[in-house]
């Protein structure tokens, strides 16, 4: 009976482990065909003839990997197979055996040991299959990183950069969620190939790779896009951040060296950012970054400039430090108290078309704010010019008191103003309007037996998808000047009315 039942148990220990491998098996099978078919149905149009022919050896590795597990396959079967009839042809023995025979239980332990030698074949076919699978598995796996990978640089290569703008593009369309992505053209690469040799050349891009890899954040990626061309896309992140990435890559390159047969060589780099917009497509994003490296080149290389949708832009200026999206005018006027200060009309309407510009691209909030002193040609005409002047000086100064670092306040002449708000809409633009009027109303100015009393037009305009610079200010202009005249506003017009 004992017997009996560690019979059965074994008969069982050994199916159940005959239907884990083969099921192991087909798993792994099916796993490496998906695996290589994926591989195999990568893009390869537009490809050089070298990268198509090695697009094509991939192919041929993939499809004789899978052929391999697909044998492998085939011959577990037949061993399982042949293992059965074994199995099947000792229980026959067994059932045979007449248990009354004084020999019956060397005949039951003959018959268990042929089982358990049939196991241990089994066991041992199968464990040289299983290495074989994974030896495949890993062939697969080297050749999709070697896909993916440039063989000089280690960094990921032009598919692989083609896939992550791709990637990160769809990621945008679907979840608004920012991406930029910087151009680097290694400076006077030819002439240095020419001077010191092609192998000096290949260790500078070795060198510019490490570089990349060494100050990039673990979430970028960097590649090799082309000859002495690389990129790097930096998901999550927007124009401000990527700027900082981009000044950031251009200074570790310049200060790498470049050892080769004893000297240190060193090399710069030209470098373009742009971020992503609406509406755009793969090209059109690289096509910015590309605008953006030939700006640096124009300007005189190891120079790091970014596309911001209407120009390109440096994006150091001066002493080295990375400059804000304000303009230096605007920052003498954000800080300067002197009437001098003031944004003139031109310098003003380049900054605005500049915010216009990123409005339409990256949807950022615009407002234009304009703000008249009432009867400020009669307090002049009555009190003079010098007084005229003070008052514009007076009442600039505190409109710029009231305003953030990045608001931009411009001087109009006869009492006009003009102020952007970047990020704000009508109703934080009107709030900071309201508050100006009030304090100035509030603010009696002794002027003899008469002290007057100022007091401000307002008219506050957002912009709107057909904006330029000079229709947002004429717009202000217009709903400062209906308001000031008692002119019904319609509804869908955006106005601040006087106080």
């Amino acid at each position: 009976m004992l017997l009996g039942i560690a019979f059965t148990s074994v008969l069982i220990d050994v199916g159940l482990s005959l239907i884990a491998v083969v099921v192991g098996f087909l798993g792994a099978y099916f796993y490496l065909q998906h695996t290589a078919h994926a591989n195999l149905k990568e893009g390869v149009s537009d490809l050089t003839e070298a990268e198509q022919a090695q697009a094509e050896n991939d192919a041929e590795r993939a499809s004789m990997a899978v052929d391999q597990v697909r044998d492998l396959t085939r011959a577990v079967a037949s061993d399982v197979t042949e293992h059965s009839s074994v199995i099947e042809g000792i229980s026959n023995q067994l059932n045979a055996i007449d248990q009354t025979s004084k020999d019956s239980s060397l005949a039951i332990a003959n018959a268990i040991a042929q089982m358990l030698g049939a196991n241990g074949q089994l066991q041992a076919r199968l464990e040289e299959a299983e290495q074989k699978i994974k030896n495949q598995a890993e062939e697969l796996r080297t050749q999709e990183t070697e896909a993916r990978t440039d063989s000089l640089t280690k960094l990921a290569n032009r598919r692989a950069f083609d896939h992550s703008l791709e990637h990160n593009l769809e990621k945008f369309c679907k979840e608004r969620v920012p991406f930029a992505m910087i151009l680097l053209d290694v400076d006077h690469f030819k002439k240095f190939n020419d001077t010191h040799g092609h192998q000096a050349g290949d260790e500078v891009l070795r060198v510019v790779g490490r570089t990349l890899n060494d100050v990039v954040k673990k979430t970028d990626l960097p590649c090799r896009y082309g000859g002495e061309e690389f990129a790097i896309v930096l998901p999550s992140t927007n124009a401000q951040q990527g700027r900082v990435a981009a000044e950031r890559v251009r200074k570790a390159i310049e200060a790498a060296t470049v050892p080769f047969e004893g000297k240190n060589l060193k090399v710069t780099a030209s470098v373009g950012l742009t971020e992503v917009a609406r509406g755009d497509q793969t090209d059109q994003i690289i096509r910015r970054a590309d605008d953006a490296v030939y700006a640096a080149k124009d300007n005189g290389r190891n120079r790091s400039y970014w596309q911001d949708g209407l120009e390109c832009l440096p994006i150091v200026k001066g002493g080295g430090q990375l400059h804000s999206t304000q303009s230096t005018k605007k920052t003498a006027t954000v800080n300067s108290g002197s009437l001098a200060s003031l944004t003139d009309s031109d310098a003003f309407v380049d900054e605005l078309s500049r915010r216009v510009a990123e409005n339409n691209r990256y949807g950022v909030s615009l407002s234009v704010m304009h703000l008249q002193i009432c009867d400020f040609a009669e307090h002049q005409a009555k009190f003079g010019e010098a007084v005229g002047e003070l008052l514009i000086e007076s009442v600039g100064g505190y409109i710029r008191s009231t305003l953030r670092e990045m608001d931009l306040l411009g001087d109009l002449s006869n009492g006009h103003f003009t102020i952007m708000l970047p990020g704000s809409g009508e109703h934080e633009a009107k709030l900071v309007g309201k508050r100006i009027q009030t304090a100035i109303s509030n603010c009696v100015i002794p002027m003899g037996k008469n002290p007057l009393r100022l007091e401000m037009n307002l008219g506050v305009a957002v912009v709107e998808p057909d904006d330029d610079a000079v229709s947002l200010l004429d717009r202000a202009r217009e709903l400062m000047e209906r308001t000031a005249k008692g002119l019904p506003i319609d509804v869908y017009e955006q106005v601040a009315a006087r106080v």
